[in-house]
């Protein structure tokens, strides 16, 4: 494309070897390179498709003693924000209403989180998502926990309250600078942390916590109304440590 633009140059050659007045042959060349210009923002802001998919740390932890084993979470909110070296900043924000519920599982895509994301060099991209406060859980962890007398409990962590969650991207490197360069896609995945959710508890915490029934068997149910003092533990990390990968 550049080459024929050149070319188009020569009659303008010959013009100004006639005296042609300089101003317009000038006017000419400005006009053409913001073409140019035009074309190449172009061809930078082609976007890619971005398929979230959301998962768990799940350990072990507790000296191998207690570890997850999946869950899902309902998103009533979901935010992007993206700020380009070169290019305009990016943002989108979806609402849900009803909610939606997404497994705790890498493998599993939603169709509700997969977006357009303009192509650039990004020093920072940042996700937001909410779950709502309800009258079911809206968040579920599943778990297990060895006992003293090596019995493997379930463990279930049940949020149903409303919760703002924060997550920077980082690049296989582990750096905050995120390249998109190709139109074939990308996958963003969000780890919850568990494993840093119960960090300030105690193997002693979980021995000594309330029994429930979980599918008909005997385990440990930490929500607002059993094991409320482990929960508001919990509750306070809940916001800390999730991590965003983009790949």
């Amino acid at each position: 494309m550049i080459a024929e633009r050149i070319k188009a140059f020569q009659p303008f050659y010959k013009a100004v070897r006639l005296g042609v007045d300089m101003k317009k042959y000038i006017l000419f060349i400005i006009i053409l390179l913001q073409a140019c210009s035009v074309d190449s923002g172009l061809e930078y802001k082609s976007p890619s498709g971005l398929n979230v998919r959301m998962d768990l740390n799940a350990g072990p932890t507790k000296n191998g003693r207690l570890y997850f084993a999946g869950g899902e979470i309902v998103l009533s909110r979901f935010q992007l924000e993206g700020n380009r070296v070169q290019g305009d900043d990016y943002f989108f924000q979806n609402g849900y209403n009803p909610p939606i519920s997404i497994p705790l599982d890498s493998t599993w895509v939603n169709p509700e989180l997969q977006f357009d994301l303009p192509q650039g060099i990004y020093n920072r991209i940042e996700i937001q998502f909410e779950i709502p406060s309800a009258n079911i859980t809206t968040l579920r962890i599943e778990g297990s926990f060895q006992d003293s007398s090596g019995l493997w409990l379930p463990l279930r962590l049940e949020v149903d309250s409303f919760e703002a969650f924060e997550v920077l991207a980082n690049n296989n490197e582990g750096l905050q600078e995120v390249v998109i360069d190709n139109e074939y896609g990308y996958t963003a995945l969000i780890k919850l942390n568990p494993v840093h959710w119960f960090s300030g508890l105690s193997i002693s915490d979980l021995e000594q916590a309330e029994r429930s029934l979980i599918g008909g068997v005997s385990g440990i149910v930490i929500s607002t109304d059993v094991n409320t003092v482990l929960y508001s533990e919990i509750d306070n990390r809940l916001d800390e440590l999730n991590s965003l990968s983009i790949r």
